[in-house]
């Protein structure tokens, strides 16, 4: 099926994306600066990782308002990106060294809604 209204998914993406990016900059700021206690044991190369992707979302919603077919190419790759971290913070919770169940769920909303972000890009027209 086809969307036709196109921009308006497209600025909803775009806004989704930078509302997510700053989100996500909040959480893990309020952690990594100010030494908050999120209440779980924090594997800090997750932490990391979603403090930087936090400007990437920013950026890519940007991209996505600007360039819809560029903001496409981009949410597929973070969405790829995400499943890639989730599979291996997944591997790493199996071996029970250090990812709390909490920092699973929070990854596997991540790649949802990039996922999202994308077919929603994706099923708009040209």
């Amino acid at each position: 099926m086809i969307l036709k209204e196109h921009s308006l998914i497209q600025k909803i993406a775009s806004v989704v994306a930078v509302i997510f990016g700053i989100i996500t900059l909040i959480a893990s700021s309020r952690i990594l600066y100010l030494d908050s206690d999120p209440g779980y044991y924090v594997f800090l190369p997750l932490l990391i990782f979603n403090h930087i992707m936090g400007f990437v979302y920013l950026i890519a919603g940007y991209q996505i308002w600007k360039n819809k077919e560029k903001g496409k190419t981009t949410a597929l790759i973070i969405f790829i990106i995400n499943l890639l971290v989730l599979v291996i913070i997944g591997i790493i919770y199996l071996i029970n060294t250090g990812v709390a169940t909490d920092s699973l769920g929070a990854m596997s909303f991540r790649t949802a809604i990039w996922l999202l972000i994308f077919l929603s890009l994706k099923m708009t027209k040209k």
